[in-house]
């Protein structure tokens, strides 16, 4: 049976759209453990079918259109009559998201505002609005604030928040990066029982979480939806075949068409003008930051032109780039290649860097080569330019495949004590979701776009159905990021401005345990990690100046199988058990001037 044709059994196709999928290709590169990470954008799916409930034919009024029914202002709910609207307080908040990433102190936290608190009520990891189950909305979604807040979490990435686009969709609702209009905010992220409209709703969310400390970054679509395609071609690519430039994997989306003129580098005039508009509306409902979707799809004259509007009203908006430093992602169809150092100089802030390789990098030796091109790349630019903790995306597996719980808290307490680094997680992270749906890939009765097919991409987070809030069953994670982020703040200075000094470690043959100082004006922290989720690790790292009756102490909380460790003269012997971190503070003042290596972010 061809999948593809099924798949597509319900399409509507744009004009001129090829009917055959994009095939995969590999670009080779220059890193020794990237090849192994080439990963196109969609992971091919074997499709598990069961029957319909009933013959799928046409019906009075689509699911789309009873939900914007039901949250239409004047609907009132039979389960809970409408409410008066929340008395919003003022609150004294002035952005400074775009100094606190150069100052590497942003802790960020991504979230998919429809389902990041769902009311799944049954259980079964879908949102059925007719079954009374609630989606994640703007005003829901400020119960968890609180919670985030404990976790250190200073920062939230909000995947896209615009209504997903219907046609030839990926998923029952569609892809949160597949907007059918980019000025204009998803109804189901209005709270029916709340008269204020989506717009009033949003900007409470974001009031509130400034009210906790609490900066919003709000994430920029790279493509469109096929709808907002044929409603607006002129914002839309096209090959030399006439069709729309569709980026390899992604069958849902079309690349938008930056240039006027390539040659002469005349920019899109009708583009630059829509993406002003979308800073307005992001703007006015209070947002702090741009997470700016495969950064590379842009030039950067069109950047030239982005960044420094949103900064006329705003000096302190941030721009984040998703963007990687390897090539891993530019391997694909219709998408240039990456260059984070060209959209570092036009004015963003920070970018994803590498570290959701990190479960690829064999050797501790690889991750300190990592560590050393950043660190030294970063004098290239202006001081204040920094990397997010990317070592899990929502276009990665989950992290609990790589290791379980001590994998989880192994880069938890890395990316909270690494220079240049401010810490990031995805959504479910905090419990261990697995992101493992017992739906995947079945057909549904009734859909919102015109693809009944429940897409998911095995153990990725699902951003294409109405589906449950993401969570798992190990809240000890949660209490462990808790814990580092107390750390982090007792230690600011040190974690955020001080030097890097990747360590020698002796007698650990498989290169597997990872050893680095940071040091900042006569203090010094020494972090050590076992990369081997499977196995203990042992070796004596090798740190000059520590004396043989220094007291060392673990700062982080205990987990997994215990480690062994005693200082020497000038060294620390360990047996680390598998995936474990710990943190010491060791009396070294002079270690940057006897270390072989120190490196420092251009601050």
């Amino acid at each position: 049976m061809d999948v593809n044709n099924i798949y597509n059994q319900n399409a509507i196709p744009a004009a001129g759209m090829p009917t055959q999928p994009q095939s995969h290709f590999v670009v080779p590169v220059a890193n020794p453990y990237i090849q192994q990470q080439l990963r196109p954008a969609y992971q091919p799916v074997n499709y598990q079918f069961v029957p319909m409930l009933k013959q799928q034919t046409v019906i009075q009024k689509s699911l789309l259109e009873q939900l914007i029914e039901a949250n239409s202002t004047n609907a009132v709910s039979s389960a809970k009559p409408v409410q008066a609207p929340q008395t919003s307080e003022n609150v004294n908040w002035k952005n400074d998201l775009r100094q606190v990433f150069k100052d590497n102190k942003a802790v960020i936290y991504a979230m998919i505002p429809r389902t990041f608190n769902a009311k799944d009520k049954n259980g079964d990891g879908l949102i059925d609005l007719d079954k009374g189950e609630e989606t994640g909305n703007f005003l829901n979604d400020i119960e968890r604030l609180d919670e985030l807040k404990k976790y250190g979490i200073n920062t939230i990435h909000m995947l896209p928040i615009h209504a997903p686009g219907k046609k030839q969709a990926l998923g029952t609702a569609g892809s949160v990066y597949a907007p059918e209009d980019l000025l204009a905010l998803d109804p189901i992220l209005r709270d029916k029982n709340d008269p204020r409209d989506v717009k009033e709703q949003a900007k409470e969310f974001i009031r509130q979480c400034h009210k906790r400390g609490i900066s919003v970054m709000i994430d920029l679509p790279s493509c469109v939806s096929v709808d907002m395609y044929e409603k607006r071609p002129e914002l839309v690519a096209i090959d030399a075949k006439g069709f729309p430039k569709v980026p390899q994997g992604w069958q849902d989306i079309r690349m938008m068409e930056p240039w006027a003129d390539e040659d002469k580098r005349i920019l899109n005039k009708a583009l630059v003008e829509e993406h002003k508009k979308w800073i307005d509306l992001i703007q006015e409902i209070g947002a702090d930051g741009v997470r700016a979707d495969v950064g590379r799809a842009k030039p950067v004259e069109f950047w030239d032109e982005l960044i420094p509007y949103a900064r006329k009203k705003d000096p302190n908006f941030a721009f984040l780039a998703e963007s990687y430093v390897y090539e891993d992602a530019s391997p694909m169809m219709n998408m240039p290649y990456d260059r984070p150092k060209d959209l570092l100089k036009v004015g963003f802030d920070s970018f994803y860097g590498q570290y959701h390789i990190f479960p690829h990098m064999e050797k501790a030796k690889d991750f300190h080569e990592y560590m050393k091109e950043n660190l030294n790349m970063s004098k290239e630019f202006e001081p204040g330019k920094s990397l997010i903790g990317s070592f899990a995306t929502h276009d990665d597996n989950s992290p609990m495949s790589n290791g379980g719980v001590p994998y989880c808290n192994m880069t938890t307490g890395i990316q909270m004590t690494l220079p240049m680094t401010n810490p990031y997680y995805v959504t479910g992270f905090e419990s261990g979701d697995r992101y493992i749906y017992p739906y995947k890939n079945t057909i549904a009765e009734k859909s919102m776009t015109d693809n009944n097919i429940r897409h998911v991409n095995p153990q990725w987070v699902d951003i294409f159905n109405l589906s449950r809030k993401p969570g798992g069953e190990n809240p000890e994670i949660g209490d462990y990021m808790s814990k580092m982020a107390e750390i982090r703040n007792n230690y600011a200075d040190v974690i955020t401005k001080g030097s890097y000094i990747p360590l020698e470690v002796e007698n650990n043959k498989d290169d597997k345990i990872i050893a680095y100082a940071r040091h900042y004006n006569g203090k010094t922290l020494l972090a050590v990690a076992n990369k081997d989720v499977n196995s203990k690790q042992i070796g004596k790292i090798k740190i000059p100046g520590l004396k043989p009756m220094e007291d060392l102490k673990d700062l982080c909380t205990s987990y997994g199988i215990l480690s062994g460790y005693s200082a020497r003269k000038n060294a620390v012997e360990v047996n680390l058990g598998p995936a474990r971190f710990h943190l010491f503070e060791i009396d070294t003042p002079n270690i940057e001037k006897d270390a072989k290596e120190v490196y420092k972010q251009n601050l």
